[in-house]
């Protein structure tokens, strides 16, 4: 599927277009009836970044139920484990897991503070939600077993970030990176990351969630000595 998809002739063809833009707004539509029924506002709207340029940062884009369907359905959550979304925006994934009663606690950080109360304001309703407004750069996930990232970081960035974290971390970790296409590439053989699972990501039920196809990494981190 993924080498049809990416034919230049696929997407240049006016029809294509015109039903994936269509797809795409039918998609918005479902997404924001869910966020109502779990958050009780819409948290579609996608918010350009305000530190692209000086933090590497960028906007805020809800992810798909659909594709959170997808990405999370090999991934497993008791009790002992306690999950952080870096770069959690209006909190579409945190609300996702509350919405599938995740066991363990959830946390998001997110840097820009009218997006953060945005979610904060309906994250109220669920005691296992914890919002953080803050610098990425300055936490400490050693308190988390599971981290999401929805490309909240330029490459750069995201490379810093991940030595950060190998700096940092004392024990194993899982992170999914979604769209990872432009930075992914920067954990493959590098000391202690292992791949569980790769895939791209484009349609679901007859609808194509986003203009172009979209891939996740799941992978394992342990600590080198």
């Amino acid at each position: 599927m993924a080498k049809f998809i990416y034919k230049r002739k696929f997407y240049n063809n006016i029809l294509i277009k015109r039903f994936i833009a269509l797809s795409v707004r039918a998609t918005h539509f479902f997404d924001g009836r869910k966020d109502k029924r779990i958050c009780g506002c819409s948290l579609v709207k996608y918010v350009p970044s305000l530190y692209r340029e000086t933090m590497g940062a960028t906007g805020s884009e809800s992810t798909c139920y659909w594709a959170l369907d997808k990405i999370l359905k090999s991934v497993s959550f008791d009790e002992s484990d306690s999950f952080i979304d870096v770069g959690c925006g209006k909190g579409r994934i945190l609300a996702y897991l509350a919405g599938r009663k995740c066991p363990c606690p959830l946390t998001g950080i997110e840097l820009n503070k009218e997006v953060y109360e945005y979610a904060e304001n309906w994250a109220k309703a669920y005691p296992q939600i914890s919002l953080i407004n803050g610098n990425a750069f300055e936490q400490d996930y050693n308190k988390y077993t599971v981290m999401f990232l929805a490309r909240p970081f330029e490459t750069e960035t995201f490379k810093q970030f991940a030595d950060y974290l190998e700096k940092n971390l004392t024990h194993k970790i899982r992170l999914i990176y979604w769209w990872d296409t432009q930075s992914g590439s920067y954990l493959e053989n590098r000391a202690g990351w292992k791949m569980m699972e790769r895939e791209w990501i484009f349609t679901s039920h007859g609808l194509f969630m986003y203009h172009w196809p979209q891939r996740y990494t799941i992978w394992e981190y342990t600590p080198t000595a």
